[in-house]
């Protein structure tokens, strides 16, 4: 159990920190204009992960995704979960749970 687990910017922090030590991530993003990716997977192609403990955002998410000409990224959530289309581009929203499982 949490220390402050009353506290939602304290939850999120730890919930972003869980999911990053897990992916045992390397590499986030940021550009100028604070748009940011907290999480980028090397693989053949870069796998841009954002990690949203609330409300689900994606700007920082589709300017990674333009900029490097993807079409395909990923939001870790607590527990929300579905497919967003926008622009051309694909966001899989999943449960922290299913992404973990899925990278092992």
């Amino acid at each position: 159990m949490l220390f402050f687990s009353e506290d939602e910017v304290t939850r999120s922090k730890v919930f972003e920190w869980l999911v990053v030590n897990q992916l045992k991530a390397e590499f986030f993003w940021r550009d100028p204009y604070k748009n940011e990716v907290d999480v980028v997977l090397a693989n053949n192609k870069p796998i841009p992960v954002e990690i949203k403990y609330g409300k689900v955002t994606l700007k920082g998410l589709l300017a990674f995704m333009n900029k490097f000409n993807l079409d395909r990224g990923y939001v870790v959530s607590l527990s929300q979960e579905r497919e967003q289309e926008t622009d051309g581009k694909t966001v899989s929203i999943l449960p922290a749970f299913k992404f973990l499982l899925a990278q092992r």
